[in-house]
Parts: C-alpha cells; structure tokens; sequence
C-alpha cells in the first residue's frame, strides 16, 4: 500500500509539472521576449494561408501586421531562404516543412510549429536554418519548432538581436550532415564588443537530440537563462558553452548520459550559474562559476527531473507537435478528412496519396500511369497537368487522375552533307502512319544536290512516310563554276594579302613550308588579311591549322570588312602538334578590296594558322600597303596602316622599318594638336604592330603620326565613332 502511495504521488507530481508546463504554453511568449514592450507578431490581424514557398517569401517580406498560415512542403535546400519582415506571426499547419531557412533581420517576429529542414552541416560557413541577426532585431519568439540538418548552424542570434526566446524546440542533426553539427550560436565573435548588453535570450523546454555536437547553445556577452531543457545527443562533446562574458543560468535541465553538461571553456567569462539541473550519467563538469544574473521576468519553472518525460512526449513535447494553429496546449484532438483517387480509365494506372489526413494539412498525391498509358490531368477535387500534386484537407476530398493510350510515335532525323553546306527542316518526332515533309535549304556558295538515307529525289523540299524511326540527308555541293583559287602563306607580306598578324612565325614540321603563325596567348589577338574580289558574292574561305593542346580554344571570330561574321568559328582539336585540319565557311565579300580578319576569343592559346586559301570569282591577293596616306622620305620607310578604321573600340597600328628605329606614335586632332602618345620606343626591323585603345575617345576625325628617330614620317586619317 505505501508503494502505490508513492507512486500515485509521484505520478500527481508529474502530472502538475506538465500541466504547469502547458500553461505557459498558452499562445504567448515567455522570458526575455515579454520585455522591451513585448511580442505579439502579426497580432490579430485576420490569417492568410499560403502553400507554396513565393507566396511565403511575398508575404514574409510583406510590409505590416501580418499572421501567416503555412501549409504543405516547400524549398529545395540551402538557397531557399525566407526573410522576414517585422510584425509578422509565422505558424505551420500540421507537417509544414520548409526545406531551407529562415532569416529574421526585424523586430516583432513569432515563427511556430514549423519543420525547418537544412542541406546537411558541412563546415563550409553556409546558412543555417535559422538567423536571427542584427541590432535592429528585437522580440523574437521561437515555438514549436523541429530544426534539423542546418548547413552552419540550426539555430544562431548574432551581432546584437535582443530579447528573444526559444521555446519547445527540437534541434538534431540526421546522417545528412558530417560535421560542424554545432547547433546554436548565441554571439559570433570575441571581437564583436557591440554585443555587450545585448543578447537577452531565454531558452525553455527544448530538446537537443541526436547528431549535436556542440553549441547547445555556445554564449558570448549575452545574458542567456537556459532552463527545463533535455540534453541527450550521444555526440555531444559539450552542451552549454560560456565564452568572452557569458552571462548564464543554467536552470533546472535534464542532462541525459552526455558529455560536459557545462563547459567553461577559457574562463573569460561573466557568471555561470549552475541550479536545481538533474545529471544522469554524465560525464565531464557539471559546476558554474560565479553568480549570474537574476532574470526582470517570472517564470514556473518544472522539477528538473520531469523535464525529460515532458519535452520528448510525441505528441505534446517539444518540436513541431501543435495539432492546429490556435493550439494553446497539447490535448485538444484534431478533426480528420478522407481523401479518395479514382483512374479514368481503371487500367490506365494508379495513385498514391489515398488515406486520412488532418484538417488544414495538405495532401500529396502521385499518378503512376500502366505500361502503354501516359498521365493526361487531374479532375475532381485535384487539378493540373503535373503527375504529382496537392490537395488541401478542408473537407472530404476526391481527386480523379486521367490517363489515356500512348499513340506510337518514331524520330526523323535529318543530316546536311556537308554540315556547312546548307541547313534541314523538319526532322522530329512523328506519329506511325503520318508523313513527314522535310526541306533542304543551301548555305550561301552551296547548291542543293539531292537526298539519300530513307529519302530520295533532287527536288528540295520531299516527304517521308514514318513507318519506322527515319534519317534523311540532304547533299550540298560547293559552287565553284568560273571560280578562282588562291592561297596565301604566313610569310606572305604586306604586299601580298598578309596585311599583320599578333604574334610570331613558329617552326612545325607538318606546315606546308615549315612554318605557322602562332597567335600571342591573348584575347583579340589576330591576323589581318587582304583580299580583292572580282565580284561582289559568295566566297569560300579555308584555313589549314593546328590545334592540339586540350588546355587550347577551339573557335574563333572571323571579322569581314569590321563586320562580325562569326563569333565562334570552329577550329577544332587537332590530334597531334604536326596534324594538320583545316576551317571552311562561306562568306560574302565585297567587290574590290576586302579585309578578312581572324581574332581569338580567349586569353589562352588557339589555333595556329598555316594558311588561308580564297576560292571565289577572280579573286587575288590585296596591297595591304597600297592605300596608305602620305610620307616623308627617310631613312626607314615606313608603310602605315591603322585596322579597323573607323573604329570605336581597339585598333591596330601597323608599319615597316627597314632597320631598328626609336619612333614615336601621336594621335593628332583635327586642329592639327597632339591629343594623345600611342607609343615612344625603339622598334625592330621588319613589320610592326602597336595596339591602341580608341573607347571612351571622343568621335571624330583625327591623324595617326608614326615619327622615326632617323627622320622617316609618315601619317594616317583615324575616324573615331
């Protein structure tokens, strides 16, 4: 008889301690987040309910008093953030999930009875599920929520948030996560001296579990009062921290088998005061240092001893465990609704989801279409096209998934021969029985010639019966009637279409004449031919290069008469430093004199090029020097030549010196006055290149003056655009 005395005393005990509990659970904030005027969120501003992750960010974010219901499963990791504005209460229906995080930069903020899920804490100072930072952050109430896996943190305050409270929270980590599970970070910084008198926060019936290994939570400056907390992550290595002038109270907690309940770490700390906890199989310090501060708020506190049976109760501890919003305490039992799934037609497959749900919930349901069906839409109380979608539980619901027959569909496919020879339409997916009609369409210097593959015929445009999957090629042949062709090496000179390159003649023993011009390993890096057409029309233009090294860029710009032909033509890689390949495309080259420039497109190397070959009508290899203005006799004479002009970008001085020359480059305006020094310095023999930067000049009509040492002069119009 006197056992069960005891017992039923006990048992009275703890059942007044959660009763006790739960009164202070009664839809209002406690400890430090009654202060400073208080918490009250959105207040009793009407609820609006959202159900995906933009319309939570919009109303988050939302100017004024908002109360905001959050329903189903949204986010996708660690980019999804949710910011929050002031004067905003946050509560997720039951199983609401927010995969990402929280960031509260505002005063006046509840966020409760939300599941906060993180990528997984991996150390690499990422975001956690939830910030509560800044100065300007104050009142700020936690509740009921289940915070897991955060990539830096579960939970941090930071640089001067005050007067907050964390209540009836579970923190944990999963297998997800591989270290840095360090949970809570109250400070950020021994530096961060701004924090002194800041950083109020009280922490009450919340659960560390499993997967914390620090940081439950790790304090600096603040005045923290940790009280009827559960502690037993079997990882831990510590659980409350007190770092530069922590101010603790570490009240009335179950420590359950964990390691240094209280870790003093540097003792550079305020006060840590250890009273009334429950240890049970601990190991490590269990003792406070000095007297802490006495909290300005009254709380009824339960026995510590009771704490672990209260916080980890499965459906009324601490985590995500409100059974609807207005829930004040954990008994109240939650209205159901059925949700039934029919398939139009029965065998054209089947659906996931069916079963009971709570009332506000939302339901997620999957379409599975049979072997020969494809998923068409929803009816009934779902909608969309999607395969997956939701169903919010207000009532009975039943949603009809909608298949039908896959008709047998087979792929055209359609070639042009040469690729550069022309382009094909009509290829694609087409259904058994139908006819699909394709069109060849030559390349400018190309001319249609026939079809072979599963198509045949000479006449451009032709059709296929798709009776199977079909390929159909269309053959294109250069136009070379009455045409000329002429080749132009890289020792080719000014005076014979090799007008400049940027770079320098290297030695390969697979180029025709042993040489190949070997561009300098940088952007817009070029060479510079010139190239008389006989008529205005379509050219051909073929490059023998080589292109070898993987680390190389394999396009570059073709540039015709200052005109962007194409901005990545390809030169493709090149099986060894002696193979040669060659680059062919077509162009349009004006009648008389046309400048063809080649440029790369990357800081690294390209191709190297050992010729250009020109097929076309009469064509001939230009003067790149005839053109040039005036010059004065001297001893080196110099042949000037300015590309592009008129320019508004870079451009490229070029000139001969018979010998090594000091010779100066001025930019003259049109009053005949220098407005700028291109170049001052000694230059080889031979031909020469300096490039000069015209962006930002201001427009109009100026004079490139190249001056030698041993008198030559020479000068060029520049039109500046």
């Amino acid at each position: 008889m006197k056992k069960v005395y005891v017992y039923l005393l006990t048992l009275m005990a703890l059942l007044l301690s959660i009763l006790r509990a739960n009164s202070q659970d009664a839809c209002s904030p406690i400890g430090w987040a009654t202060q400073n005027g208080g918490t009250i969120g959105g207040g009793s501003i009407a609820p609006i309910t959202v159900t995906t992750l933009i319309d939570l960010q919009t109303q988050a974010k939302a100017s004024g008093a908002k109360v905001i219901y959050v329903s189903g499963t949204m986010g996708s990791g660690v980019s999804t953030r949710v910011a929050v504005a002031a004067n905003k209460t946050i509560i997720g229906l039951p199983g609401a999930t927010l995969i990402g995080g929280f960031d509260v930069k505002a005063s006046n903020v509840i966020i409760r009875n939300m599941k906060i899920q993180g990528p997984g804490s991996v150390d690499v100072n990422g975001v956690d599920c939830i910030t509560i930072d800044g100065s300007n952050t104050t009142n700020v109430w936690i509740d009921h929520c289940d915070i897991y896996d955060g990539q830096d943190g579960n939970l941090d305050i930071t640089n001067g948030a005050n007067y907050v409270a964390i209540t009836w929270c579970k923190f944990s980590y999963t297998n997800a996560s591989s270290n840095h599970q360090f949970c809570n970070l109250l400070g950020n910084s021994d530096s961060k001296t701004s924090d002194r008198t800041k950083l109020k926060i009280t922490m009450m019936y919340n659960w560390w579990t499993a997967g914390c290994v620090e940081r439950m939570p790790r304090v600096r400056y603040g005045q923290v009062h940790v009280v009827n907390n559960l502690f037993d992550s079997k990882n831990a290595s510590y659980c409350v921290r007190a770092g530069i002038e922590a101010d603790i109270l570490v009240e009335a907690n179950y420590f359950d088998a964990v390691k240094t309940p209280i870790d003093l770490y540097q003792n550079n700390f305020t006060a840590v005061t250890q009273k009334n906890n429950f240890f049970s199989g601990t190991s490590g310090n269990t003792n406070g240092s000095g007297t802490s501060f006495t909290p300005p708020y009254a709380l009824a506190i339960t026995a510590a001893a009771n704490v672990k049976a209260l916080v980890s109760n499965a459906t009324c501890g601490a985590g995500a465990t409100m059974p609807n919003p207005t829930s004040c305490t954990c008994g109240n039992v939650p209205v159901n609704y059925t949700l039934t799934t029919n398939s139009t037609p029965s065998n054209g497959g089947t659906i996931s989801g069916t079963g009971s749900y709570t009332a506000g919930t939302t339901a997620s349901i999957t379409a599975t279409p049979a072997a020969g069906y494809t998923f068409v839409n929803w009816s009934g109380d779902a909608s969309g096209t999607n395969a997956t979608t939701t169903v919010a539980m207000s009532s009975n619901k039943n949603a009809i998934a909608n298949f039908q027959l896959i008709p047998i569909n087979y792929t055209l496919s359609a070639l042009a021969n040469p690729t550069i020879g022309g382009t094909v339409s009509g290829a694609g997916t087409y259904t058994a029985s139908t006819v699909a009609s394709i069109t060849a369409t030559p390349a400018a210097g190309y001319t249609f010639v026939n079809w072979s593959g599963d198509a045949s015929g000479t006449n451009a445009t032709t059709t296929v019966a798709m009776s199977s999957n079909k390929n159909a090629i269309a053959n294109f042949q250069l136009i070379t009637t009455g045409n000329t062709t002429i080749k132009i090496e890289d020792n080719a000179t000014p005076s014979t279409g090799l007008c400049s390159y940027d770079g320098v003649l290297s030695s390969n023993s697979g180029a025709s004449n042993g040489k190949v011009i070997n561009l300098t390993n940088s952007t817009n890096k070029g060479i510079l031919w010139k190239i008389n057409a006989g008529a205005t029309g379509t050219y051909l233009l073929n490059w023998r290069y080589v292109n070898s090294s993987s680390s190389n860029t394999f396009v570059m710009k073709l540039i015709v008469n200052g005109i962007t032909i194409n901005a990545a033509l390809p030169f493709a890689k090149t099986s060894s430093s002696s193979v040669f390949a060659n680059s062919t495309i077509a162009v349009t080259l004006q009648s008389g004199s046309n400048d063809i420039r080649l440029e790369s497109t990357a800081a690294n190397a390209t191709a190297d090029i050992d010729w250009l070959e020109i097929t076309g009508a009469n064509v001939t290899a230009g003067n790149c020097i005839a053109a040039r203005s005036y010059h004065l006799a001297g001893v080196n004479k110099q042949q000037l030549t300015v590309y592009p002009n008129p320019s508004n970008n870079k451009i490229i001085v070029s000139f001969y010196l018979a010998t090594a020359d000091i010779v100066t480059i001025t930019l003259m305006n049109a009053e005949g006055n220098v407005y700028d020094i291109i170049s001052n310095k000694l230059f080889t023999s031979g031909l020469q290149q300096q490039q000069y930067e015209v962006y930002g000049k201001k427009p109009g009509v100026y004079t490139v003056v190249v001056n030698g040492k041993t008198g030559s002069r020479q000068a060029v119009k520049l039109i500046i655009q």
